[in-house]
């Protein structure tokens, strides 16, 4: 089971990576079309534009980098209960993020959806984990 967190945790870095590295890219070049933007729609350059882009003075997609690192460290070390409880809030943030991206930037970000989904799945498995 921890193998398997341990592979979502990758999997959200990666695309955590290629989201910072999208972003720093728009924010240099507004006209950079990233390859995630389908339509007006669905447009991670839309989000990365937002106002909602940071958070504290980071970008999210960085926070989610150093997140997504450390629940590495966490499911190599076979940390099932600190997980859960790092799942448990990155989901209740990834539900405000989802508010904020369909009803304040009224696009669908298809990277910042996958990451929701990662931790979704993340909490899923830390719990069947610790309880199973």
């Amino acid at each position: 089971m921890l193998t398997v967190l341990l592979t979502l945790a990758i999997i959200g870095f990666a695309v955590s990576a290629y989201g910072y590295i999208t972003e720093q890219k728009v924010k240099k070049n507004a006209s950079f079309k990233a390859a995630c933007d389908l339509s007006d729609k669905v447009s991670c350059t839309k989000v990365m534009l937002s106002p909602y882009a940071d958070m504290f003075f980071f970008s999210t997609f960085g926070i989610a980098l150093v997140y997504y690192a450390l629940m590495g460290v966490l499911a190599y070390f076979n940390l099932a209960n600190m997980i859960l409880i790092a799942s448990l809030g990155s989901c209740l943030l990834s539900c405000f993020l989802a508010y904020l991206l369909i009803f304040k930037i009224k696009s669908l970000c298809i990277l910042c959806t996958s990451l929701y989904v990662v931790n979704f799945l993340m909490l899923f498995l830390a719990y069947k984990a610790m309880y199973a």
